[in-house]
């Protein structure tokens, strides 16, 4: 039996932890509502989850050309991601060593050098500390610039996809990623990919584990929250989001795979490109994707989206970041990348469909942002907690795994489950409460 009257915030973290072990059950589909609006839970998530785990950060071809920078937020902190003269990815905390002052404020550019623009100590792009103003003068010999490099994150990249992690004992990227890798190389590996224009970035007053729980596994929603697309013939029917598969593997990664497609919505003329970066099975669940949308934990999501636009089928594919602002709040930063071999008149039609669809602007994107708004707004407050309020998320648990998927991980032969729900909030769960 639950304890009664809980206020989080009266209790220490070990207790909270304790009464998140006692009220989060994944296993029977039981999700309290109070995750999604408690600032206990935030900040527990903050030390536990954001701090320790892989994020993304962008994309190589962000910062194609050697001194080419950005900079990003990581776990709440800004770095800079870095590409030196040596053609090597660095990222560097945006911090000057001397008083702390943020180095670099412009989002993005090509630096040999990062100035303070405190007191104007010199850095290079490796981090190193080269200059400081009139240092034999006010310092003597005592100074020892090696001492004052900028600190460095742990970045890692695959397949053009930059993370970066302030743990300095996660696991590789790849061990992270797993057997998720085989859809990743789908979605980010079929091509030699690039990002076209800056990334777009809106603000939504909604807790960011609504968005991941949407991507990771919630196909279920389209009939509804979007059952206008129907309507306007960009889809054959409103159940159309319910064919193809649902798949997870470990550390809390899922997708949803929509098939089959009988029309190739990619460019024809990549075909060979294809199949040379693509195993056979792989390139086997391209030629037959309608869409494929998931999340890799915690907070990256990603989508390739078919749509019919003015009478032809064509794809988009996207990746998207729900970044917590807050316990009610979230910043979301989405990068549209498209085949950079496909032609201008391809690059052009793609991106148009993802404007009308899943860009701040599109009619997906524009309904889900009111769900995501409601939901915090009702899961916020201490009533939810009092009143012990429970999320029910036990679709498909009656349901077995199909053995005979092509790829790896848990696979279910329909997408109206919500097994990569529970394999998300079960991964969580384990890192909240280690």
């Amino acid at each position: 039996m639950l304890k009664t009257n809980v206020n989080l915030e009266e209790m220490s973290q070990k207790e909270a932890i304790d009464y998140l072990k006692e009220s989060v059950q994944p296993e029977i589909g039981a999700i309290p509502a109070y995750l999604l609006g408690d600032p206990t839970v935030y900040d527990i998530e903050h030390k536990k989850v954001f701090l320790k785990t892989w994020l993304f950060v962008g994309h190589e071809s962000e910062i194609p050309k050697k001194n080419d920078f950005i900079t990003r937020d990581v776990a709440g902190y800004s770095v800079i991601i870095s590409r030196g003269a040596d053609g090597e990815i660095r990222g560097l905390y945006n911090m000057c060593t001397h008083r702390g002052m943020k180095l670099c404020r412009a989002d993005a550019g090509n630096k040999t050098m990062f100035t303070c623009p405190y007191h104007g100590f010199n850095f290079k792009n490796n981090g190193d500390c080269v200059g400081v103003p009139l240092q034999k003068d006010i310092y003597g010999e005592d100074l020892d610039k090696s001492r004052l490099g900028l600190y460095k994150i742990r970045i890692e990249s695959y397949k053009g996809l930059l993370f970066g992690t302030w743990n300095d004992e996660a696991e590789p990227l790849e061990e992270f990623l797993g057997e998720f890798k085989w859809y990743v190389d789908i979605l980010a590996g079929r091509a030699e990919m690039e990002v076209l224009g800056p990334p777009q970035r809106f603000i939504i007053h909604s807790n960011w584990k609504i968005g991941a729980d949407n991507f990771v596994g919630d196909s279920y929603h389209t009939m509804v929250t979007h059952g206008s697309i129907a309507k306007l013939g960009m889809v054959p029917s409103a159940t159309y989001s319910k064919k193809g598969y649902q798949i997870y593997t470990d550390h809390g990664h899922g997708l949803n795979l929509g098939t089959p497609n009988p029309d190739f919505a990619f460019p024809e003329e990549l075909r060979e490109e294809y199949k040379s970066n693509l195993t056979e099975e792989q390139y086997e669940v391209l030629s037959n994707l309608k869409n494929m949308i998931g999340n890799i934990f915690p907070n990256l999501s990603f989508l390739i989206s078919h749509t019919k636009v003015k009478g032809q089928l064509i794809s988009n594919t996207s990746v998207r970041l729900w970044r917590p602002v807050g316990v009610d709040k979230m910043e979301v930063i989405t990068w549209f990348l498209i085949e950079k071999n496909a032609s201008e008149d391809w690059k052009r039609r793609s991106r148009e469909s993802f404007v009308l669809t899943f860009s701040p602007s599109g009619i997906f994107e524009q309904d889900d942002t009111e769900v995501f708004t409601d939901i915090t707004a009702a899961a916020s407050g201490t009533m939810p907690l009092v009143k012990q309020l429970t999320f029910n998320y036990t679709m498909g648990l009656h349901r077995k795994p199909v053995e005979d998927f092509t790829g790896p991980g848990v696979a279910f032969d329909d997408k109206f489950t919500e097994a990569n729900q529970r394999n998300f909030y079960r991964y969580w769960l384990d890192l909240m409460t280690k």
